[in-house]
């Protein structure tokens, strides 16, 4: 997935690199794909308001 986002939102996805994180939910895992390298939270915002506008899913996390 990280590889066809790349290539479709190539201006977005540059200096980015991938994180993949195992969760669970109801008992069953799933992954989520993180993008990190963004300099603050704004900067995250503003990189999932541009990947939604294209219909793309994307939600900004803040780092505690």
């Amino acid at each position: 997935e990280w590889d066809r986002l790349s290539t479709k939102f190539a201006d977005f996805m540059e200096g980015k690199k991938r994180v993949v994180a195992e969760a669970t939910s109801g008992g069953k895992p799933f992954y989520r794909l993180r993008a990190i390298g963004f300099e603050n939270t704004e900067d995250s915002k503003r990189f999932c308001a541009a990947l939604n506008a294209m219909k793309t899913g994307c939600v900004p996390v803040a780092r505690n």
